[in-house]
């Protein structure tokens, strides 16, 4: 993975409103410093692939309830030095997360959406940032509990009204309703250029 694929990957993404833009210039800025962006040791934050795994008509998405902030997210996680990009690294979380094995891609390698936030600190942990980047994966699968990282951990589809009631953030609400619509538009025959199977 290199910062340079990632800032060309920024350049061709439009955000969709003023939240998303002064993000995505603010993500442009933290990988032109001369530092690690994907490293956890670096003190401003570091770089995030997140995953909005949706059906393919676009009806329902996976959200998990993240137990330190309390709230319904979307897949997603750290980068590691083995990944390729950060769409797999959003690809690897989702699977670990959600115990789903198989995804399409509809969209190839192409941003959903960008999005920068604090995360406070906690145990050895200093407050720092994510910068997150999001991506489309499209499921037929039925999420497996007993195969996900943490059993135990609740998941569940829900439709973007139920996410809107269940008090989902603007920005994932945004990357949600960015998603239906694509999804909606898609020709139902269609299916994915690339398709992501991660078993084994």
């Amino acid at each position: 993975m290199t910062r340079e694929s990632l800032y060309a990957a920024l350049a061709r993404h439009t955000p969709s409103d003023a939240r998303e833009a002064e993000s995505l210039a603010h993500i442009r800025r933290f990988l032109a410093a001369p530092y690690d962006p994907f490293h956890r040791d670096n003190p401003e934050g570091h770089v995030t692939g997140s995953a909005v795994v949706a059906r393919p008509d676009g009806a329902a998405f996976l959200l998990i309830l993240h137990r330190k902030l309390g709230r319904w997210l979307q897949p997603g996680g750290h980068t590691e030095e083995s990944d390729e990009s950060v769409l797999v690294t959003a690809v690897r979380e989702a699977r670990e997360e959600t115990g789903l094995s198989a995804f399409e891609v509809p969209r190839e390698d192409a941003i959903l959406d960008v999005d920068v936030h604090p995360i406070p600190a906690r145990g050895r942990d200093q407050a720092h940032l994510h910068f997150d980047v999001r991506y489309l994966l499209v499921t037929r699968e039925t999420h497996d509990r007993s195969a996900a990282e943490d059993p135990a951990r609740p998941m569940r589809w829900t439709s973007f009204e139920d996410a809107f009631a269940a008090g989902a953030d603007d920005s994932l609400l945004r990357a949600l309703g960015k998603a239906r619509v694509e999804l909606e538009r898609r020709p139902k025959s269609r299916s994915g250029r690339q398709t992501m199977d991660l078993e084994g």
